[in-house]
């Protein structure tokens, strides 16, 4: 597995976390637009108040979108999701192929080798 190399892996962390809580937030807009319409729909099935609710869930999964776009590789510096104009939602940079979760990785290694 890769090694996290840098002078400061509170700071790979810390990226990471927030990398990982954005990536939360997008994903879960994504799966609350379904129930949140048929909710709709039972409470005022007008098409005035399904618009409302579009309007109001497409705002925020633009918002999450960009933010967790625009959130920076830790060990690269560059976007995480972005590659030139391709956006995409993987679980490595697309600029050096570094993991999400390579600091759960080390710290599980790392315990891994005490315990043993």
């Amino acid at each position: 597995m890769e090694d996290i190399a840098g002078p400061d892996p509170d700071k790979y962390r810390k990226a990471l976390r927030l990398l990982r809580r954005r990536r939360k937030y997008l994903f879960g807009t994504i799966l609350v637009y379904i129930p949140a319409l048929l909710v709709t729909q039972r409470v005022s099935p007008t098409d005035r108040s399904m618009g409302i609710v579009f309007g109001v869930w497409f705002a925020a999964l633009f918002y999450f979108a960009l933010l967790s776009a625009v959130t920076r590789c830790p060990r690269c510096g560059n976007y995480f999701h972005v590659n030139g104009m391709m956006m995409l939602y993987l679980r490595r940079c697309l600029h050096c192929q570094h993991h999400i979760n390579a600091d759960r990785n080390q710290t599980r290694q790392s315990q891994g080798r005490c315990i043993q």
